[in-house]
């Protein structure tokens, strides 16, 4: 299995907490039961502010295809997240609809493409498969893909809420830690504390939780004004 890498992206620490709810695990689990039951290459791709990005690959090769779907703004992926619906195209040499990656994907040996979206409009989730030479799509790939897809959308929205629960009360713990080293630092109370962390934030134009963990990772407060 290929699991995702997070870098320095603006979503990285969103995508690890995805990540770390989803326990890794379950999503790699579910990405090798796609691959094996359809007898096909896996992909399971995620969408947030970055874009999008392949969060389980039951192998290399279809961590690459997902990533040159993103690179080509074209492919299977791209259609199912567009129109919300089952793309399946069942021999990709013959088919004209994605003339950049159809013949890198054919290149590599694959013949055939089915994309399944899950989760929510604004946040979708695809799971992604490909068939290599000689294989075909089996018949009922298109209905063991959906069960499959349904069940990613319940974990990754869990993971989601999750994620987000723990960024909030993360963000809670440190701004009250920044206010009190700004309480003791200039002897104020809390809500003149709290008007000088909106302030900062403002004039940073940075997230208040960032300008409260600097604060607290520095010490350094500023002036009061």
């Amino acid at each position: 299995m290929v699991e995702a890498e997070t870098g320095s992206l603006p979503g990285e620490a969103e995508r690890t907490d995805i990540l770390r709810f989803t326990k890794g695990k379950y999503l790699r689990s579910a990405v090798g039961a796609a691959a094996d039951s359809l007898g096909a290459l896996a992909g399971i791709t995620l969408t947030d502010a970055v874009g999008p990005w392949t969060v389980a690959a039951s192998h290399e090769l279809a961590a690459r295809l997902d990533g040159l779907q993103y690179m080509l703004r074209e492919g299977p992926y791209f259609a199912a997240v567009s129109t919300g619906r089952i793309v399946v195209c069942d021999d990709l040499v013959t088919d004209p609809g994605w003339p950049e990656f159809t013949p890198r994907a054919t290149d590599n040996g694959i013949t055939a493409a089915l994309s399944v979206p899950f989760g929510e409009p604004d946040n979708p989730g695809v799971l992604n498969l490909y068939c290599q030479q000689p294989s075909r799509l089996r018949a009922d790939a298109e209905r063991l893909a959906t069960a499959l897809a349904a069940q990613l959308a319940v974990v990754v929205t869990l993971a989601r809420h999750s994620a987000n629960l723990a960024v909030a009360l993360e963000s809670r713990d440190l701004i009250g830690q920044a206010k009190g080293i700004i309480m003791e630092r200039h002897k104020v109370d809390a809500e003149r504390a709290f008007a000088v962390l909106a302030r900062l934030s403002q004039e940073r134009n940075t997230k208040l939780r960032e300008v409260a963990g600097e604060i607290v990772r520095t010490g350094e407060t500023g002036d009061l004004r």
